[in-house]
C-alpha cells in the first residue's frame, strides 16, 4: 500500500509537464501603452501663477537694525534706514543708510584696558566709521511661497544687490565702498515684510593698528597719519518694510 502512493504522487507531476500548455498573445494598441515621462507642454510657460505680491511701479520703505559680523574693535551694531522702488517685477532700485553705534566692541574694550594682553591700545583715537550710504541695482531672483502651518501660506522673495555708495567718519572725512549680497523678505501680507539682508562692503580707509594708539596720550592722531588699508566688512540686518 505505501509503495502504490510513492507511485502515485511520482506520476502526478510528469502528468501536469506532458500536458498542453495554452497561452493566448494580448496585444494593446501601442498609444494606450505608459511611458517612462510625461512632459506637457505650454506655449507660454510661466514661472510663477498667480502672484500675490505685486511690486511693479511700487515703493518699499522700511527700517530696522543690524550687526557688523566681522567688526573687531568698534560697537558692531548698526541701525538702517531703506527704501526700494521698483520698475517691474524683477529689477528695482534700493537705498540703504546705515547709522553706527558709538564706542568700542567687547574686544576692543580688552585691548584698551590691556587685560592681560600687553600694551595698552584705543582704537577710538582712529577715525571711527559713523555712517553709510549705499544705493544699489536690485533683481529678484526668486519669489514663491511656503506653507507655515496648514492654514497659512507666507510669500517671500529672494533678491540680489549690487551697487556702491560713501562710508563717512566722525573725523568728517568720507570714502567711497562696494557692496554686493543678497536680501530675503517673508510677506505677512500683500504690504508688510519682514526683510533680511547680507552684504559684504568693500572699502579703502585708515587702518587703526598702523599706529600706536596708546589710551594715556592727550592727543589724538591727525587722521591723515593713519596709512591705508582695503577692508571687506560683512553686515546682516533685519528691516520691517512696507510696500506703498
Amino acid at each position: 500500500m505505501c509503495s502504490f502512493r510513492k507511485l502515485k504522487y511520482s506520476i502526478l507531476p510528469l502528468l501536469f509537464i506532458s500536458a498542453p500548455i495554452l497561452a493566448d498573445t494580448i496585444e494593446f494598441p501601442e498609444e494606450e501603452l505608459a511611458t517612462e515621462t510625461v512632459l506637457p507642454v505650454f506655449e507660454n510657460a510661466k514661472g510663477v501663477l498667480n502672484r500675490k505680491i505685486k511690486t511693479a511701479g511700487r515703493f518699499e520703505l522700511g527700517g530696522g537694525a543690524g550687526l557688523a559680523l566681522n567688526e573687531p574693535f568698534y560697537n558692531p551694531i548698526n541701525m538702517n534706514l531703506q527704501g526700494t522702488y521698483h520698475f517691474n517685477e524683477l529689477h528695482a532700485v534700493n537705498i540703504m543708510a546705515y547709522f553706527f553705534m558709538d564706542g568700542l566692541s567687547s574686544y576692543g574694550e580688552q585691548l584698551k584696558n590691556a587685560e592681560n594682553l600687553g600694551d595698552p591700545f584705543d582704537a577710538s583715537e582712529a577715525p571711527v566709521p559713523g555712517n553709510l550710504i549705499i544705493g544699489s541695482y536690485q533683481v529678484q531672483a526668486f519669489y514663491g511661497k511656503i506653507s507655515l502651518t496648514k492654514k497659512s501660506v507666507m510669500n517671500l522673495a529672494l533678491v540680489g544687490v549690487l551697487g556702491a555708495g560713501m562710508l563717512g567718519y566722525d573725523s568728517g572725512d568720507s570714502v567711497p565702498a562696494l557692496n554686493f549680497g543678497f536680501g530675503q523678505k517673508f510677506y505677512f501680507n500683500e504690504r508688510i515684510a519682514l526683510r533680511f539682508d547680507f552684504r559684504v562692503l568693500a572699502y579703502q580707509g585708515p587702518d587703526p593698528t598702523s599706529l600706536n594708539l596708546d589710551p594715556e596720550d592727550s592727543f589724538q592722531p591727525d587722521p591723515g597719519a593713519f596709512d591705508n588699508e582695503i577692508f571687506f566688512n560683512t553686515y546682516l540686518t533685519s528691516s520691517l518694510v512696507f510696500l506703498l
